[in-house]
């Protein structure tokens, strides 16, 4: 594809396979016996949105031909007899082999979508909040995360609380002069080099920020997510990196009322447990930054408030320049919701466990001018 092309001209433009429409009417007239009008809606129910009547006309000619469908008539109130077609036992035999392809296709799909998923690109985790592909997908993940205080009373939110066959939580230097090396090799006692240095102000892009809360249920993982992450980080930028020496300074806030599943049950069950409409945003407050063990990392300490309550948080991202001078903030952490005032929910008939994993994707670009008293050096 050319650097002009855009998907929408492209001859590679995105649709579904074309032949599916033939096992998906061996399906539905296997269920129930069906005539070419009233399959039109129900082959919509799968996702074929894209098929019109000739065309399940001609799959159905086509079936009727290979001995796949026999038709018998039936007399309408009104008009001539009506072809309603049910499955032969060639037909029955034909349809496993296609659910065996179907099966094998599936497969192979999902690991492609794993595969893009694995890259970490903004556009794969917004793609993934979009399709609700983690529950799709299966993506699960340990029954208790070594990071998750799963048996901690509500009530109990310090560090003493963890019980003890977990690993106790990450300490952070309070201060930032205790972690003596910076991801760019150089020694917080270094005066900064002003030349290269400025404060800046960076704001969050709503359509390329988001949020993905991954759950354990007692029938598998599911994940809700969205996207429209908003907020804002100050940051003072060394030679493209982030340094820590100066205050931390960052404000998140997340629309809880756009969360999604790809399952509207489910979505309207959790927005009512979480009270949704009445605590419709979580914000997060950043603290205290210092700097990781690997590049690019760092250790924050902050606030994070939802469903009214306010618990201190703390955890790692990564955060790695983008393009157009952007910074990409990514990063994931365990909560158990008992700490924020809220039961573990039953959707429906399922059981969520109270840990839920939180992943954050964000990018955020440089507004100007910089903020005021950038380069004192």
């Amino acid at each position: 594809m050319s650097a002009g092309r855009t998907a929408s001209t492209s001859r590679f433009a995105p649709a579904p396979p074309r032949n599916f429409i033939l096992p998906a009417l061996l399906l539905l007239v296997s269920e129930r016996p069906g005539y070419g009008y009233e399959l039109v809606p129900r082959l919509q129910e799968l996702g074929l949105d894209h098929v019109d009547r000739p065309a399940v006309y001609r799959a159905l000619s086509q079936l009727e031909q290979d001995g796949l469908v026999l038709p018998t008539a039936q007399n309408p109130t009104a008009g001539q007899a009506r072809r309603v077609y049910g499955i032969t036992t060639d037909g029955e035999r034909t349809l496993r082999d296609w659910m065996g392809v179907v099966k094998s296709e599936h497969d192979h799909l999902s690991q492609v979508l794993r595969r893009y998923l694995a890259t970490g690109t903004t556009d794969s985790v917004l793609a993934e909040v979009e399709g609700g592909w983690s529950t799709a997908l299966g993506s699960g993940w340990s029954s208790v995360s070594p990071t998750s205080p799963t048996h901690r009373r509500p009530e109990a939110v310090d560090d003493a609380a963890w019980p003890p066959d977990h690993p106790p939580a990450p300490s952070f230097p309070l201060d930032p002069f205790d972690a003596s090396v910076l991801t760019t090799g150089r020694d917080h006692r270094e005066p900064l080099p002003a030349a290269s240095t400025e404060r800046r102000c960076f704001r969050l892009i709503p359509d390329r920020s988001a949020v993905l809360i991954e759950v354990r249920s007692t029938v598998g993982p599911l994940s809700f997510g969205a996207i429209g992450v908003t907020g804002t980080v100050e940051a003072t930028v060394v030679d493209g990196a982030v340094w820590t020496d100066g205050p931390a300074s960052a404000a998140l806030e997340v629309d809880l009322t756009g969360l999604r599943s790809g399952n509207s049950l489910y979505d309207a069950e959790l927005l009512r447990r979480i009270e949704a409409r009445r605590y419709p945003t979580a914000t997060v407050e950043l603290l205290e930054c210092a700097p990781g063990d690997a590049e690019s990392r760092y250790l924050l300490k902050g606030r994070l408030t939802f469903h009214r309550v306010t618990r201190p948080v703390q955890g790692t991202i990564r955060v790695a320049p983008g393009p157009g001078g952007r910074l990409v903030i990514t990063g994931e952490q365990v909560f158990d919701i008992r700490d924020f005032a809220i039961p573990s929910p039953t959707v429906l008939m399922l059981r969520i466990f109270p840990d839920v994993r939180v992943h954050l994707h964000a990018e955020a670009e440089a507004e100007e001018p910089p903020v005021d008293g950038a380069a004192d050096g």
